[in-house]
């Protein structure tokens, strides 16, 4: 009898606590019961990149040639200085004394390339300032442009240091010599050399301002 109540208190105790375990599962709440998680890191898009206009392929051509015929004329230079002391060696030996029947044609036909290059130098000039209304910046412009105010710079130097004082030089002693031994026309083919000669060296004096400027308006 005594172990027949025993085992009913027994019962009776542990279905109480079952009963109050089971209620404290109840009271919990689903956050509770949640796992934490850390939000997902979301990429922030990169700045876009600012990209350089392209230049266009005919204006690089248009740079490269007038770069090469600033260079070309800077080059004949030595020569042409050279042609016209070799005329004024002429004429001082025709005051002298000598005779040179050759040497009018030969002074008319360097006052007439003078004249020509003046035409070139001209149109030179207005190519180069046809590039500053479309010069753009970039570090290949800004390169044959550095090339040609190198070449305008040492054109404009020989043309008004060496060349025009060769031509004055030579007219000056031309001048001297009785048109009788040099030719009548010899003194009009001199002043013309030199007034030809003055002529490119205002214009390179432009070329090399310009030039100048290119640099400025091309460097990136």
């Amino acid at each position: 009898m005594k172990k027949a109540m025993f085992a009913l208190v027994l019962v009776s105790l542990s279905s109480s606590a079952f009963a109050a375990d089971f209620s404290e599962l109840a009271a919990l709440k689903a956050p509770d019961l949640a796992v934490k998680t850390d939000a997902p890191a979301v990429p922030v898009p990169a700045a876009p990149v600012k990209e350089t206009a392209e230049v266009p392929q005919d204006l690089v051509y248009k740079f490269t040639r007038v770069s090469n015929d600033l260079r070309r004329l800077e080059a004949d230079t030595t020569w042409l200085r050279n042609d016209i002391n070799r005329l004024e060696s002429d004429a001082r030996r025709i005051e002298q004394g000598s005779s040179n029947v050759f040497f009018s044609n030969d002074l008319r036909r360097m006052s007439m390339d003078m004249s020509r290059r003046a035409g070139d130098i001209q149109r030179l000039a207005m190519d180069l300032k046809s590039l500053l209304n479309s010069a753009q910046k970039d570090s290949r412009l800004n390169q044959l442009a550095r090339d040609m105010e190198w070449n305008a710079r040492d054109l404009d130097n020989r043309f008004q240091f060496d060349i025009l004082n060769a031509a004055q030089n030579l007219e000056w002693t031309v001048r001297r010599i009785d048109p009788k031994k040099i030719g009548y026309d010899a003194q009009w083919a001199a002043s013309d050399l030199t007034r030809s000669c003055r002529d490119i060296q205002w214009k390179t004096r432009d070329l090399r301002w310009d030039a100048q400027e290119l640099v400025r308006r091309t460097q990136p």
